[in-house]
């Protein structure tokens, strides 16, 4: 039996975006990207199964019309050996068009998806990238949350790409908006119309669609996307192009949990800043509760059904106990985010940036978002990583959740990587696979790879502490294949996989 992965959205080279300001503009649904930019992008295809070869098709819909499917149903499926990876790198499927499409990513074992698009490569700005990560048919319902929709806040707008994913029924879509104190900002719900079987629309808060909600230093909110009939997925989409083009990346959440986990947040951390957004999506009783920071320093909060709040992790001190630290050495850290009322559920995303005020005002485009996730395990599946690959490195951020224990990472082609020292609860271990870091396993060889995440002893056998992991692909000047092009936004940004 094939399994299905949702995948709402994928940008193809030569995809021309419309600027996100357009006066203009009357649109109550969009079939391409708010974002400017000329994207490229690749789908990353992990087994997760360790004993079994993974048999793969993936269906490419552009609307709610089947354009291919990959390889042809003639043809054997492709193949994935036990743990191994497949990159499908999107501009070599000759038989695609220029333009926006969704695609279902079929299985015989269960897999990981992540996807990655990049307009970096382009001669002329913007540079921009952002990743998310393939929505498991387990995971899709008729209720959507999105902790951060943006509407113009500090010069930055949001997305959301809604893709139904039946093959039979058509739906009908209307969204809600929640202020930090729970007020819903639309008095009746947004209508968004009607989504075909198979069909991916785009909503942007830049439309006339939502020129009802508040924008500016009040535009920042919870979402709340409802399908009448059908399942659906969503990822959210947030870009800014002013001083520079940034855009980032996140996906939507179906339901919460009590606790979630950021493993990693920064404070003046090379230039970049941290800013982290809570929702509750419990519908009936508020969420109180802390963010407690792996140094001591704790925040509260409280938050009525669908209420969204951000925090920020540079430039505050309001935290009770240790302050946030700062800096190059102290500067990155994480937390756990857990709900102490008898009632409310809530999710969880975390936005970097490298904004001008933490740079002696310098203009630079770094901009990323992740989940939070919520269910650590002691291993955990990183389905991506790069090494001195084609301008790109990966640093990997590992937060033990449990007992004190060793963290080790093992690599598709056996090789690994241990911390010298446990980590204690809480406590994070990177993974830097810059080609001059000494510790890198690849050196500078020119490597894309994959690897799991295991909580181990010293002398690299099982433990039981669960892990929680996020996977960050950037750029380096001593990365072979860097473009130099600044100010660019080359983040990639997703959390790894809970391996069952």
């Amino acid at each position: 039996m094939l399994k299905r992965i949702i995948i709402p959205l994928i940008v193809f080279t030569l995809l021309l975006g419309t600027l996100a300001l357009r006066p203009n503009a009357v649109l109550a649904q969009r079939d391409t990207t708010a974002i400017p930019g000329v994207w490229t992008n690749a789908v990353l295809i992990r087994n997760t199964s360790e004993t079994a070869a993974a048999g793969v098709r993936i269906d490419f819909y552009q609307g709610s019309s089947l354009v291919l499917s990959y390889p042809a149903p003639s043809a054997p499926a492709l193949n994935i050996d036990a743990n191994g990876l497949l990159n499908v790198f999107i501009p070599d499927l000759s038989q695609l068009g220029r333009g926006q499409y969704s695609a279902v990513v079929s299985s015989n074992q269960k897999v990981a998806v992540s996807v990655q698009i990049s307009s970096v490569d382009q001669i002329t700005a913007p540079w921009t990238a952002f990743a998310y990560e393939g929505v498991d048919a387990a995971n899709t319902a008729q209720k959507l949350f999105f902790p951060a929709a943006m509407k113009s806040f500090y010069g930055f707008f949001s997305e959301v790409v809604i893709q139904n994913t039946s093959a039979t029924t058509a739906t009908t879509l209307t969204a809600d908006f929640y202020s930090a104190t729970g007020t819903k900002l639309n008095l009746i719900p947004i209508q968004l119309g009607t989504l075909a079987a198979n069909g991916t629309k785009t909503y942007a808060t830049s439309d006339a669609l939502f020129t009802s909600l508040p924008s500016g230093p009040t535009g920042s909110f919870g979402m709340v996307v409802n399908s009448s009939a059908t399942n659906i997925a969503g990822i959210a989409n947030v870009w800014r192009t002013t001083p520079t083009n940034m855009s980032a990346s996140y996906n939507a959440f179906i339901s919460g949990s009590r606790t979630a986990y950021a493993p990693n947040l920064m404070n003046r951390f090379y230039g970049f800043g941290s800013a982290l957004s809570i929702q509750n999506v419990d519908q009936t009783d508020t969420a109180v509760g802390t963010v407690t920071y792996s140094g001591g320093g704790i925040e509260r909060f409280s938050l009525a059904p669908n209420a969204s709040i951000m925090f920020l992790q540079f430039n505050r001190n309001t935290t009770e106990g240790q302050t946030i630290p700062s800096g190059n050495v102290n500067g990155t850290f994480s937390a756990k985010i857990e709900v102490t009322s008898t009632g409310g559920s809530i999710v969880a995303v975390v936005g970097y940036s490298r904004s001008p005020e933490l740079n002696g005002g310098a203009i630079l485009g770094d901009y990323a978002y992740y989940n939070c996730p919520s269910q650590p395990t002691p291993k955990v599946i990183v389905p991506s990583v790069m090494s001195n690959f084609y301008g790109f490195f990966t640093n990997i951020s590992v937060q033990n959740t449990g007992d004190p224990t060793y963290i080790q990472l093992t690599y598709q082609d056996g090789k690994t990587w241990r911390t010298p020292a446990p980590i204690p609860t809480n406590g994070i271990a990177n993974f830097n696979h810059l080609a001059k870091n000494p510790n890198n396993p690849f050196g500078s060889v020119r490597t894309s790879t994959a690897a799991i995440a295991s909580a181990v002893d010293v002398n690299g056998n099982p433990t039981t502490s669960p892990l929680v992991v996020l996977v960050q692909h950037n750029t380096d000047p001593s990365v072979l294949g860097y473009k130099g092009r600044i100010p660019g936004d080359y983040l990639h940004v997703f959390s790894g996989t809970p391996m069952q």
